[in-house]
């Protein structure tokens, strides 16, 4: 198995331990699979207020029903002989049915350790992200089920200077 599949099956992995752990602990929030829909990862069952552990953009809260596309990345990452910060992927059919049914993004930074300590949530309208992404896609090639993606630094999206990696965000319950 090439190191390239790893890393991918490693990051799905993290994805749906983050998705997971999310819906669990935000009590709003209610799991969609993928047999129900691929584009999103829950919706709310119940109104959506900000807290200290997860801020908004954007918005002030988010009302039932609403698709919750949740998307983790590294705190850091190696970009070659140095580091650089983690960044979101986001599939390009996947973002526009989440921006046609006025969807949000649940942005989460991770440590890449046991448990995937997170370090800083946000919830961001999908029009947001929409602006941030413009002029970043690109074609995938290959046997990849997206066509189009494309990778958005977290500090394009959430403050650095109020992340602390030896703080760890709460529970929202």
């Amino acid at each position: 198995m090439s190191s390239r599949r790893s890393a991918l099956e490693s990051s799905k992995a993290s994805g749906d331990a983050l998705e997971a752990e999310i819906v669990q602990v935000i009590d709003a929030l209610e799991y969609v699979s993928d047999h129900t829909a691929t584009w999103h990862d829950a919706k709310t069952s119940t109104l959506l207020e900000a807290s200290r552990s997860l801020p908004f953009y954007g918005i002030v809260l988010v009302e039932p029903e609403t698709p919750i596309e949740i998307k983790g990345c590294q705190i850091e990452t190696s970009n070659g002989d140095r580091s650089t910060r983690g960044r979101f992927y986001v599939k390009r059919a996947a973002h526009e049915q989440l921006l046609e049914a006025a969807g949000m993004y649940l942005l989460v930074v991770y440590l890449p350790r046991p448990g995937l300590p997170q370090v800083a949530r946000a919830i961001v309208p999908a029009t947001l992200v929409d602006e941030l992404l413009a002029d970043r896609w690109y074609d995938v090639g290959g046997s990849r089920s997206e066509q189009e993606v494309a990778k958005l630094a977290w500090s394009h999206v959430i403050d650095p200077a109020g992340v602390d990696p030896s703080v760890t965000v709460g529970c929202s319950r």
